[in-house]
């Protein structure tokens, strides 16, 4: 059973997470292990796997990044960041360039303000493009469009997280500088 299976979701991408969550709470109690204490073992056993279950779903559905890589994950798409544009590493170069200058003192509140500002920006601006490339998916379900056509949309989908991903290690990078 895939994750979407256990909250009764289609493979859509766009999820209301507040009915997500309520569905979650909802079978959360349902299985907790305290309403098992006297059950056989086998039942015992099943309401652990099964809130163990809950819990990794309802963790990977609620946010839009681990939601879209579990989905491709499903459907035999990786993420592989070797097939990054040229423009975009170069860029990414660039910004390595600042943050190590952050990193060891150098950089001013200024410049440190202005990268963080320019990562941000580079971040929404995959995050606009994961959003819409994910609407696109949900329509193709919808639709009942061809597989060449899904298989198309989940390249794009693996392309869009496989570039924004250096752009979201950078901002990890400057959140946690010491």
């Amino acid at each position: 059973m895939d994750y979407f299976e256990v909250f009764g979701l289609p493979r859509m991408l766009g999820i209301d997470t507040g009915a997500l969550g309520k569905t979650f709470h909802g079978l959360r109690r349902k299985y907790h292990p305290d309403y098992f204490r006297t059950a056989t073992e086998a039942d015992r056993t099943q309401a652990l796997r099964m809130t163990a279950l809950l819990n990794d779903a309802y963790r990977t559905l609620r946010h839009t990044v681990p939601r879209v890589e579990y989905l491709l994950s499903l459907e035999g798409f990786k993420p592989d960041g070797s097939k990054v544009p040229q423009a975009l590493l170069m860029e990414v170069f660039e910004i390595n360039e600042q943050l190590e200058e952050v990193k060891a003192g150098r950089a001013s509140e200024e410049q440190t303000d202005s990268l963080r500002a320019q990562i941000h920006e580079k971040r929404d601006r995959f995050d606009t493009e994961l959003q819409q490339a994910s609407e696109e998916w949900d329509e193709l379900l919808r639709s009942g469009a061809g597989e060449s056509k899904r298989k198309a949309q989940l390249a794009k989908l693996t392309e869009i997280l496989s570039e924004s991903s250096y752009i979201r290690n950078l901002e990890r990078e400057l959140e946690n500088r010491k």
